[in-house]
């Protein structure tokens, strides 16, 4: 889209008819608009999009009374005062359709009566009106071509961009950008009514049970995706929170070992003998629980283990022989006896029987009571070894070690204490350790971050093959043809195609980001390479050695032309001709990088260039940049007195400014 021209009539501070003239020319991209605070330059922007998208560009599907509202508070106040009847947008511009160039004038009026609104809308195409039913098309196609949202982000405004850096947003921003930018947000929007769709078709009764299953498996990827983007930007929080506490740690702790000399060696030293003593105390006291948990109640009751010991072996000895009587029958003692002699008589057998039997028969008459197996005897009988090993004796003197351990402890404490009040570095050691805290609460938290990460990502590729295995059963089924399968199986290759489509257009922005990067940035070698990871969108940065470079260690200047660099690319790459507005870019840009902004970047962001400009944004040193790049150049001159904006064909007057100073 090339926006040609705009006329307002009673809109914002525009009282009257006013014009601009947008279009560029021939190897002149650049529309440059000058205005001080206040002046109408945002009222410009929103008379775009208002004037394109009507109720759509607040996010309404048709008009309402909360957007006539809103439409009353952007109307000139003195016209509606004076109850005049003419407010109107009106847009021209031009569009590709079919390999063909169309020219649009677009026509968007409001009529006041008794304070309400109607609106009215006319559109010419190539010089032909067109029907109702033509506008509807057009507009359903503008929605397409040229959303409000990729409008916005068309946008280059300096203060959103300051923010995005400064908060942290980069990745969320290039998520949706990209989304935007390269219709895949259409793909989503495919996936949502797909999944409607085959809501509205499931049925747990009708549905057989592979549906069923497969039905559930797309939900629960879709879960575990956003689950996992979400997860993955809360990581990317905590690294960058991380490596903002690390570096005001870093700067303390210099601070400190330049000039906390001696007072830092000795609280040093008395802080390595506290975590000494503190771990041996710590690993004394799990000893002591260990043994109360296991032992103690065994040392209590020690007579009483004896006694369950020994009338343990005494069932098992009177266990044994009843055995081995029931065993010895007279038959099998003479059976044995004549395999030995023939001499062994009956008599003989009795005796040997007897004999036998009183070699395993209990001393004492033993009465059953406890009936324990061989592993319930095992246990009794190694608690009993344990127990008479006097593992009591060790923990006693383990609790007479930590008692000494305690004393000492408090004694260096103290002397901590004492150290830290009365040095002037004690604020500074408390805000040390403070970080330090910090730091390794970040870090744990990182840790289940990135363990919870890794789950999902497990989770979500054992789903993914579930669903694969599922999908080739119902195939093996002949179940391929029914509509629910169709649907689903749409949904997973619209997400692969997404997957796929979004990883090699990211390829091609990392080369052009970095390209252009280098061409602005005034540390030519510092940059080498710019890799945007495709699953969560964090941007990573290498230098000529291949070593990461840290975002947070770039200036915000740098951050900016990052972000543009960025931005620039994602647009080049997608093949999509819009038209770049930049608002206040330079504010924050330092003298040289504004210059090879406005030398290097301007000149190749495509077509058409808008840049609305303060006079200390760009000067007469950067108008100089532009001029060979400038198609046209206005002023924003607001009387404050009648309370309205003129337009002057020509960006503010340098030499006239220095000749009143």
């Amino acid at each position: 889209m090339i926006l040609n021209k705009i006329q307002l009539t009673n809109i914002g501070p525009y009282r009257g008819l006013n014009s601009f003239d947008l279009s560029p020319t021939v190897g002149k991209n650049v529309i440059l608009i000058g205005g001080e605070n206040g002046a109408g330059k945002t009222t410009l922007l929103n008379a775009i999009k208002l004037g394109l998208f009507g109720a759509y560009s607040y996010g309404f599907k048709t008009e309402n009374v909360e957007y006539y509202n809103r439409v009353n508070t952007f109307l000139n106040n003195s016209a509606k005062k004076r109850e005049e009847n003419n407010f109107l947008i009106k847009l021209e511009f031009s569009l590709i359709d079919g390999f063909e160039k169309i020219d649009y004038i677009l026509f968007r009026k409001w009529n006041r009566s008794k304070q309400n609104l109607k609106e009215e809308f006319d559109l010419i195409a190539n010089g032909k009106h067109l029907s109702e039913y033509d506008k509807e098309v057009f507009q359903s196609k503008l929605k397409e071509v040229m959303p409000p949202q990729l409008l916005d982000l068309c946008l280059f405004d300096g203060e959103e961009i300051a923010k995005i850096v400064n908060e942290n947003l980069l990745s969320s921003y290039l998520k949706k950008l990209a989304k935007v930018v390269f219709n895949l947000d259409l793909f989503e929007v495919l996936e949502d009514d797909l999944g409607e769709y085959s809501n509205q078709l499931f049925n747990s009764q009708k549905m057989e049970e592979l549906e069923s299953e497969i039905y559930d498996l797309n939900q629960r990827e879709r879960d575990l995706r956003t689950k996992y983007a979400d997860e993955s930007s809360n990581l990317n929080y905590l690294k960058n929170e991380r490596s903002n506490y690390q570096d005001e740690y870093d700067k303390l702790r210099n601070d400190f070992e330049k000039y906390g000399g001696l007072v830092k060696s000795e609280r040093e030293e008395i802080i390595r003998d506290i975590n000494v003593i503190e771990l041996s105390r710590k690993q004394n006291m799990d000893k002591t629980r260990e043994f109360v948990a296991d032992l103690l109640p065994f040392y209590l009751s020690k007579e009483l283990l004896v006694k369950a010991r020994e009338q343990i072996k005494g069932e098992e000895a009177l266990q044994l022989h009843k055995q081995l009587e029931a065993k010895l029958t007279d038959d099998s003692m003479n059976a044995i006896l004549k395999s030995v002699s023939d001499s062994l008589n009956n008599m003989h057998s009795k005796k040997i029987k007897e004999q036998v039997l009183n070699l395993l028969k209990p001393a004492e008459d033993i009465h059953q009571i406890h009936g324990a197996s061989f592993s319930e005897s095992s246990l009794i009988e190694n608690m009993y070894l344990n127990v008479s090993n006097n593992h009591d004796q060790e923990i006693l003197l383990l609790l007479e070690e930590n008692r000494n351990k305690l004393s000492e402890l408090q004694t260096l404490r103290e002397k901590l204490r004492v150290n830290d009040s009365s040095n002037e570095f004690s604020h500074m050691i408390q805000q040390i350790e403070g970080l330090q805290q910090r730091i390794l609460e970040l870090d744990n938290q990182i840790e289940i971050s990135e363990s919870q990460l890794n789950e999902l990502k497990s989770e979500l590729t054992v789903t993914i093959s579930n669903i694969d295995k599922i999908q080739i059963n119902l195939k093996d089924n002949e179940k391929t043809q029914s509509s629910f399968l169709e649907a689903q199986k749409v949904i997973a290759l619209s997400r692969r195609f997404r997957e796929i489509q979004l990883k090699k257009k990211l390829q091609q922005v990392q080369i052009e980001a970095t390209t252009m990067l280098k061409r602005i940035t005034r540390k030519h070698n510092y940059i080498n390479s710019i890799i945007i990871d495709h699953e969560n969108y964090d941007v990573s940065l290498l230098d000529s050695q291949k070593e990461h470079l840290e975002i947070s260690t770039l200036s915000a200047g740098e951050k900016q032309i990052l972000l543009i660099s960025i931005i620039w690319a994602i647009f080049k790459c997608s093949g999509r001709k819009v038209p770049f507005i930049f608002d206040t870019l330079l504010g924050r840009l330092d003298k040289t990088h504004k210059a090879t902004v406005l030398r290097e970047f301007i000149p190749n962001c495509g077509e058409q260039a808008i840049i609305l400009s303060t006079d200390t944004e760009i000067d007469q040193a950067h108008y100089n940049i532009l001029i060979d790049n400038l198609a046209k150049e206005y002023m924003l001159d607001f009387n404050v007195e009648r309370k309205e904006t003129h337009i002057i064909n020509h960006y503010f007057p340098f030499k006239q400014l220095e000749l009143s100073t």
